[in-house]
């Protein structure tokens, strides 16, 4: 149900469930954790993909039969699962990136919003399709709300609606729509640029931000001590050294 590969300082997590558009089921979570858990230390950035014609379509149908004769109890400790993938993705120290196409409803679209950069292909179609099954996207709605305006969440979580990728980009919920036949290279290429930066001081970038989207911004004492600490790691006098003897 998921793969990984780590090449070239990137680790990908591969979405493997084709025949059913990548949805979830309880196993595919357990898996998808299980793997940003396993995330190299050394890795410079986590890559979020899926096979077939979808990224991912939210939960599956047999899945959700499953959960609708839970007890409670059962549901709340099954929701407290994928709480926890789409933190351990959020929380990753690495750069995440995640390239979607084709169908991304429900839980795809957590995946999505719980990663630092998230693409899409030109026929991308997006969903929030909760309420459409008498639920809601409760899970998901954290990781949403840091990158959308609160209109658009209320128009596309009310009414169920399918957008498209240009819509999900106004909304600032993915960065870049790339053509069908050069999506891979056109993210390749983008995660390679990434990868040649400091990986120390995008973690501090990371660390910086996710206390603003938490309410919780840095003081200034400590942006002026994480900036102090950057400046005098070995990293950022290498790169300043060959940034200066360039612009000689």
């Amino acid at each position: 149900m998921v793969e990984t590969t780590y090449r070239e300082q990137i680790f990908e997590i591969i979405l493997n469930r084709p025949e059913k558009h990548n949805a979830f089921d309880a196993e595919m979570i357990a898996q998808i954790t299980q793997a940003v858990h396993a995330t190299p230390a050394e890795a410079r950035l986590v890559r979020f993909r899926g096979r077939g014609k979808s990224f991912c379509a939210g939960a599956d149908i047999t899945y959700m039969s499953q959960q609708a004769q839970f007890s409670e109890e059962e549901n709340r400790e099954d929701a407290r699962r994928l709480a926890n993938m789409f933190e351990a993705i959020y929380n990753l120290p690495q750069p995440t990136v995640a390239l979607a196409h084709g169908n991304v409803f429900g839980g795809g679209l957590g995946i999505l919003a719980a990663c630092d950069i998230a693409l899409a292909t030109q026929n991308a179609r997006f969903c929030f399709s909760e309420v459409r099954l008498g639920i809601i996207p409760a899970i998901i709605s954290p990781y949403v709300l840091r990158k959308v305006q609160l209109s658009f969440a209320k128009r596309y979580f009310i009414s169920a609606e399918v957008f498209d990728a240009p819509t999900a980009k106004a909304a600032g919920l993915i960065s870049d729509i790339f053509p069908e036949d050069t999506a891979e290279a056109d993210c390749i290429r983008l995660c390679d640029i990434i990868v040649s930066q400091g990986l120390q001081a995008q973690k501090s970038v990371k660390k910086l931000l996710h206390a603003y989207e938490n309410f919780e911004p840095l003081s200034r004492d400590q942006l002026v001590q994480e900036l102090a600490k950057l400046r005098a790691s070995d990293d950022a006098r290498m790169r300043m050294k060959s940034f200066l003897e360039r612009s000689r």
